[in-house]
């Protein structure tokens, strides 16, 4: 992914390809002074959204989060942050991408050694989308920070996009103010009619093929029955590794006895009926050294078929 320099930031937005400006025509956006070498600084909006006291917890496929925050204003002489507490807020820009852009956006350095992280893991910015970037502020210390209006607190880096550009189309398109988390209808419809017997099958397969690999003693034993082998069409690979080592174990088995019979008719022919050819010898010695192949193969597929070791505990 190679970002655009300074310079090339400096001509697009001169060009109108890349549209900046700020919400507030008072506090104007400034070329000069926010496009540095290889990115745009944006400056934090004097608004945001902080989580109401008493609440106990938050449901992901709720319709409606809004009643779960409240508005705050930071005010010119600052805010404390609080630890560990999200403070939900935006850019004091607004941007406009075209399709043909996609961008990243990272806390600037200075707020990263304050200990603060400006977009809580979402730092995309999504092609063809028009809104002021969303912040989620989280104060990673022990102490409050103070923050204020305005302040640089991250950091645009923008890309060109290769191949043919769709741009955004989801629900946060000309979105300009804190908004609290929403999920679009067609995403809740399909969580909230999930089958109930396909999330425990999904469930016992992936753990299936985790104790297989990990080991049963260093992996909890399933809540319920395992109900993954009337499943049809499982992946091979999912095959828990100790059921191929036992199919396998049987093939070699069978291969020894084979082998080992063989190898009795031929001492048979020497106790009764005199001396072995010279075909005969070299047969002997194929047994012999196939029976020696099998029996080591066998016992290392048994080795592989045991649990394996906790490595915490070697």
């Amino acid at each position: 992914m190679a970002f655009l320099t300074g310079i090339e930031l400096r001509r697009r937005i001169a060009s109108g390809s890349l549209e900046i400006h700020s919400l507030d025509p008072q506090q104007p956006f400034n070329v000069d002074s926010q496009v540095t070498e290889d990115s745009i600084d944006l400056r934090l909006a004097p608004i945001g959204l902080v989580l109401k006291a008493g609440i106990e917890s938050l449901d992901y496929l709720s319709d409606n989060l809004d009643y779960a925050y409240n508005i705050v204003e930071i005010k010119a002489s600052g805010m404390d942050l609080q630890p560990m507490r999200p403070f939900l807020t935006q850019t004091l820009e607004a941007i406009c991408f075209p399709d043909e852009l996609v961008g990243l956006v990272v806390t600037r350095s200075t707020f990263a050694r304050l200990g603060i992280m400006a977009n809580c893991l979402a730092p995309k910015f999504a092609a063809g989308i028009r809104w002021a970037f969303p912040l989620q502020l989280v104060n990673l210390n022990s102490v409050p920070v103070r923050i204020y209006p305005y302040a640089p607190v991250a950091q645009l880096m923008v890309s060109d996009t290769s191949g043919e550009s769709v741009g955004y189309r989801g629900k946060y398109q000309d979105a300009y103010a804190p908004t609290a988390p929403r999920i679009g209808d067609r995403e809740r419809e399909s969580l909230t009619s999930a089958n109930p017997l396909a999330v425990n099958r999904t469930f016992h397969i992936i753990n299936r093929d985790l104790r297989s690999h990990v080991g049963t003693d260093s992996v909890p034993a399933s809540p319920a029955a395992d109900p993954g082998d009337a499943v049809a069409g499982t992946s091979g690979f999912m095959e828990p590794v100790t059921r191929r080592c036992r199919a396998l174990t049987a093939a070699a088995v069978s291969i020894v006895c084979l082998v080992a019979a063989f190898a009795v008719a031929l001492t048979l022919r020497v106790v009764f009926g005199g001396p072995l050819s010279p075909l005969e010898k070299v047969t002997a010695m194929v047994v012999l050294a196939t029976i020696a192949v099998s029996v080591g193969t066998t016992a290392q597929l048994l080795r592989r078929a045991r649990p394996q070791e906790h490595r915490g505990g070697r």
